[in-house]
């Protein structure tokens, strides 16, 4: 699964400016300024979770303090683990994007 589509590829939340142009009927919906935020702080720090276990995964491969089955047996327990990791944190990203760009940017004025 890859990741989905960066945040700026979505329309960014009303700046006050922007709503203020909005027709008396409409105003800025927080909601999506809060998802959009946040799908913005995870996309720009969701690399350091992908890369968790790269080296862990390293460091067993290429060197000789453990060796045996029971080394490799281990060594490709954490290889899996570290691609359900990747793989939980694309979903991560996904989740918000979906949720995000299934908000819309305005709601009725009440």
């Amino acid at each position: 699964m890859a990741a989905p589509p960066p945040p700026g590829s979505l329309p960014p939340p009303y700046t006050a400016a922007a709503a203020a142009e909005l027709s008396p009927t409409e105003q800025p919906n927080p909601e999506y300024e809060r998802l959009y935020h946040a799908y913005a702080d995870a996309y720009g720090s969701i690399d350091q979770v992908r890369r968790a276990l790269d080296a862990p995964v390293r460091t067993l491969g290429s060197t000789d303090a453990w060796l045996g089955p029971e080394a490799r047996q281990w060594g490709g327990q954490l290889d899996s683990q570290r691609g359900t990791l990747q793989k939980a944190a694309d979903r991560i990203l996904w989740d918000i994007y979906d949720r995000l760009s299934s908000t819309q940017r305005t709601i009725p004025r009440v």
